[in-house]
């Protein structure tokens, strides 16, 4: 897929003695989006920021070290040493010594004459990777502006990481003027740098529209170009952590205090030996406790952490590196809501900066990403069949308001909830709409330009590229077969409880069990299949659990419509 952007002007910080100019060139090919406003707290949006970008060139991933040189230095010993040994000779011994410490002098003289020269080409390398590198595969953020706040969202470059940055309109002193819609902005790493220029004692201004800084002294460098050939893993991406944020997450509360002693434990110890996991033991009524292994150093957190569930838990997550994106934000937070999914499942971390929100969604470990490991929390979502009709209602009535609860949208739509739940996730499979975990809202978010269509409708019905996933297309047959016996639906307070016995596509009957919140999601997951066994929740549902679900759904739709 083929991404392409054209900015009028670059984005700059211009800073002055008495203000600040924070301007964001946006994507001219893209519906006009913008926003001016004052900005009376600088030092936390400019922190935010600069996190932001931190997520954006981040990758944990591990790689190799080139050891190209390193082995043919190695080759060069060897034949030394078998060139050696064919050699009687003393005095020709001594007079090949000589003569290599003749060549290692002349080697360093060699290496001080073309030391400018090496520290040059280092210099041109670097502006490469910064600018060229930076305009042929890393995407720009993606901004949208609605009507309650201005948000930035971004992937890393190891894809394993997903951040979201919301500055609500109340937290800006005045806004002159904005207009709603989604574009991307140029982000570049000159402009983070920037960016720590700022300073709370000069008023700061803050601008996203399309001329940003324009170049007045030569037409051509004031216009910027990039094509990039977007992987869909990439959407795919994005498809993942919302998916993942509609589920039934652990909620557990973090004041600055304990992210602080996480970060600073994680940069003071480097772990050689596994297991490397980061543990969370959940009692109810009691303090969390987080625990690094393979130290089994123990954090009791702060009591507001206390947790409220019905049952104790241990979580243990992976990748926790990734937790210091947060390091530079300590001073401005609040506090961090922080919500699990299960072991070796993703987290979400929500900071809270007053007026500002920064979400941080980490895979459950830095290989396993979102895009590339074969997750499919998607299949999780809401996976009623809809229609276009469906869809293009649920579409425009989100348009009219930009943000709204799934309740409200059924209520206004006259559609079931469980309708519109499925439609949405149907959206937000193809880029159109986004999940506020922190309001707890659907925002519309167009992540291409490209209009929604009921053509497109239709093709989200069957599946993105006209086909289904393996597993999904399983769980729908054993669905549609008469597969699904449903033999416990129990109420409780947050939900239902389920338990049935389903039929698998190899004929034999498995044990599924799951736990659906009042709002749908999915709290807990099991199975006594082999898949489940072997991966647990890790690479997404197995085929029983779908079908297991559709056959609750198809349930809430039948009391919803009073069949």
């Amino acid at each position: 897929m083929i991404v392409e952007s054209r900015y009028q002007g670059r984005s700059a910080v211009v800073s002055g003695l008495r203000e600040t100019r924070a301007l964001f060139a946006t994507n001219q090919l893209r519906d006009p989006a913008f926003l001016r406003a004052e900005v009376t707290r600088p030092l936390p949006l400019r922190e935010a920021l600069g996190a932001l970008h931190q997520v954006v060139i981040s990758d944990y991933k591990y790689h190799p070290r080139d050891r190209v040189a390193f082995r043919a230095w190695l080759a060069a010993q060897d034949r030394q040493f078998l060139a050696s040994l064919r050699i009687k000779s003393e005095a020709a011994r001594q007079k090949i010594a000589d003569l290599e410490a003749e060549l290692s002098a002349l080697d360093q003289r060699r290496a001080d004459r073309l030391r400018p020269f090496y520290r040059a080409r280092a210099q041109y390398f670097d502006w490469v990777f910064t600018h060229q590198y930076e305009l042929n595969y890393l995407l720009d953020p993606v901004v949208t502006v609605h009507p309650d706040e201005v948000s930035f969202e971004a992937f890393s470059k190891d894809e394993s990481s997903y951040a979201r940055l919301g500055v609500r309109h109340d937290s800006f002193g005045k806004v002159d003027a904005f207009a709603c819609g989604t574009t991307n902005i140029d982000y570049s790493a000159g402009l983070a740098r920037a960016f720590d220029r700022m300073r709370s004692y000069r008023a700061t201004r803050f601008e996203v529209d399309a001329a940003g800084l324009t170049v007045n002294t030569d037409a051509v460098e004031g216009h910027r170009e990039k094509k990039i050939d977007l992987p869909d893993s990439w959407v795919k991406g994005f498809l993942q952590v919302q998916a993942t944020m509609t589920l039934g997450l652990k909620r557990v509360r973090l004041e600055a205090v304990d992210l602080y002693n996480l970060c600073r434990f994680l940069k003071r110890h480097r772990a050689k030996v596994s297991p490397r996991a980061m543990r969370f033991e959940l009692t109810p009524g009691r303090p969390t406790r987080v625990v690094f292994e393979p130290w089994d150093v123990a954090f009791t957190l702060s009591p507001g952490s206390a947790y409220d569930g019905p049952e104790a838990v241990t979580v243990r997550t992976w990748g926790r590196d990734r937790l210091l994106t947060l390091g530079r934000l300590i001073a401005q937070i609040e506090h961090v809501d922080l919500y699990l999914a299960g072991d070796g499942l993703p987290t979400v971390y929500v900071a809270q900066l007053g007026g500002m929100t920064f979400t941080l969604a980490l895979s459950g470990w830095t290989d396993n990403d979102w895009t590339t490991s074969g997750t499919r929390f998607d299949l999780l979502s809401r996976r009623l069949p809809t229609d276009a009709e469906s869809l293009t209602l649920v579409h425009q009535s989100l348009s009219e308001t930009r943000r709204d609860t799934d309740a409200a949208l059924a209520l206004r739509t006259g559609l079931g909830v469980e309708k519109v739940r499925s439609t949405l996730s149907y959206l937000c499979q193809t880029g159109r709409v986004m999940f506020d975990l922190g309001a707890g809202v659907y925002r519309l978010r167009e992540l291409f330009a490209t209009p929604f269509t009921p053509r497109e409708a239709v093709q989200t019905a069957r599946g993105v590229g006209g086909a289904l996933d393996p597993v999904e297309k399983a769980g729908q047959k054993i669905f549609a077969s008469g597969g699904v016996l449903l033999t416990a639906r129990r109420p409780v307070a947050d939900g239902f409880k389920l338990s049935g016995s389903v039929k698998g596509t190899d004929g034999a009957r498995v044990r599924p069990v799951l736990h659906i919140g009042i709002d749908g999601r999915v709290i807990d997951a099991s199975c006594s299949c082999a898949a489940f066994t072997k991966h647990g929740l890790t690479k997404g549902p197995c085929e029983h659990m779908l079908a297991l679900r559709l056959a609750h759904i198809a349930r809430l739709e039948e009391e919803d419509t009073g069949g």
